[in-house]
């Protein structure tokens, strides 16, 4: 059954500055906690900081995710940042990730400007394109062309996609999102949703993660 959420209001405004520790509105785990910051390896162990913090965990990933830190940490020689999902052990200062939503060596990183004001960052490459969705609409980037504000229609399908839907200011616009992994053609970066972009008659293929506003 889908379930349908309208919003119809156009934003315009700069986004609030955050880097901040998150408590998911909704989540299988309910001591769970979203927060980003930087990872580095030390002695064989993933030593994860959160950011705007001096405190350093242990972290214990998965198999899938001790992977994915290896491939990348491997190409970019630097501190990792890693927007993650999990639980502490206070106890032994150790983190267990339950849910990765991003993982990059450039790009929006501790001082991004958007993320707490955001539902979800979306974006593709050649060409360069991007949408950012907050809970009064979204802003549409295109390359070489201004920036478009517009009202959206979100349906969530029972298999877990994600569809945002606009049709104003002479723009056919849809946005499918489904839970794969998805990394960025250029940067590398992972992400947890894959992303197409249908605009007017061409299609555009991406990645796209979840922003503050929601787990």
């Amino acid at each position: 059954m889908r379930q349908f959420r309208i919003t119809a209001l156009i934003f315009l405004s700069f986004f609030i500055s955050a880097c901040q520790l998150l408590k998911p509105a909704a989540s299988n785990q309910p001591d769970s906690t979203r927060l980003q910051g930087t990872i580095t390896e030390l002695n064989g162990k993933w030593l994860f900081q959160p950011c705007a913090t001096q405190d350093s965990y242990i972290l214990e990933p998965s198999l899938a995710l001790n992977e994915e830190l290896h491939n990348l940490s491997s190409d970019s020689g630097s501190p990792l940042f890693a927007d993650l999902a999990g639980t502490f052990d206070n106890n032994q200062q150790r983190f267990t990730p339950q849910q990765r939503y991003r993982l990059l060596f450039e790009g929006h990183a501790c001082d991004d400007p958007d993320f707490a004001r955001l539902q979800l960052r979306a974006s593709g490459n050649e060409p360069f394109w991007s949408i950012l969705l907050s809970s009064q609409g979204l802003l549409l980037n295109q390359i070489d062309q201004a920036s478009v504000a517009l009202p959206y229609i979100e349906e969530q399908l029972a298999d877990g996609r994600l569809i945002i839907s606009s049709q104003a200011n002479h723009q056919n616009l849809q946005l499918w999102l489904s839970p794969n992994t998805c990394i960025d053609s250029m940067s590398g970066a992972v992400h947890h949703l894959t992303a197409r972009l249908q605009l007017d008659q061409q299609t555009h293929h991406g990645c796209a993660a979840f922003g503050g506003l929601r787990d």
